[in-house]
């Protein structure tokens, strides 16, 4: 399989940003969830929004991530995936802007943008077993 150096390029992005995201969420999880769901609750403690909803929340982060992450490697659902990223980002960014850290929300703009492009250029997606599933022949 030969890819062009537009659908090579997408998959080198796309493989990152689901290595990032794993990344996020695989150590999490493996560090503890609860952890990670109170020091999060914690940091969001002056924010106007329900502790309750930030905690629970909280405790959805590390495996959003890790199951977004997972799929964006395999190129498993990709647009799906990338979809549900983006909204993920908006919903982060709703804590962080609720609690003024402005870099943080910098930060995740960057991932919107990444998330974006790759939805925009989803054609360029031929390094993907999406590609393998829609390819299989039926019995």
């Amino acid at each position: 399989m030969k890819l062009s150096h537009k659908s090579l390029a997408y998959a080198l992005l796309r493989i990152a940003l689901g290595v990032n995201l794993a990344g996020h969420g695989l150590i999490r999880i493996r560090n503890g969830v609860d952890a990670f769901a109170h020091t999060t609750a914690e940091h969001l403690a002056k924010s106007p929004l329900p502790h309750i909803l930030i905690l629970g929340f909280s405790y959805a982060i590390p495996f959003i991530e890790a199951i977004l992450g997972l799929v964006l490697i395999l190129g498993l659902f990709t647009r799906v995936a990338l979809i549900c990223g983006a909204f993920f980002m908006m919903l982060l960014t709703i804590g962080v802007t609720a609690n003024q850290q402005w870099d943080i929300a910098a930060q995740q703009l960057l991932y919107s943008i990444i998330f974006f492009l790759l939805l925009f250029l989803i054609e360029h997606n031929a390094f993907a077993l999406d590609n393998r599933l829609r390819s299989s022949p039926t019995p």
